[in-house]
């Protein structure tokens, strides 16, 4: 039995901060920093190559984690909750 007043789960937020970067109401810094950590994580050029077996993979994961956390703090929170609510309904 879902609650109401349960947090989303990680995917539904995920998706709605994907659809908030794609918004008109998102502000610039916040789309060219998806794209650059999207571009890091794409491409072979790293802080540390993947040949390294842990180490390559634990840079990409903490730029994409560091680069997530940033973009949620600068959309918009009321395109967030827009999105956040669509994907509940």
């Amino acid at each position: 039995m879902k609650t109401r007043n349960a947090p989303p789960s990680v995917f539904k937020r995920a998706f709605a901060m994907f659809k908030g970067l794609l918004d008109k109401r998102t502000p610039w810094p916040a789309r060219l920093t998806g794209i650059v950590v999207l571009l890091y994580v794409v491409f072979p050029f790293d802080f540390i190559p993947d040949a390294f077996p842990v180490l390559g993979w634990l840079d990409d994961a903490a730029v994409a984690a560091i680069g997530l956390f940033i973009i949620a703090r600068l959309i918009p929170k009321d395109v967030l909750r827009e999105y956040l609510k669509e994907k509940d309904e």
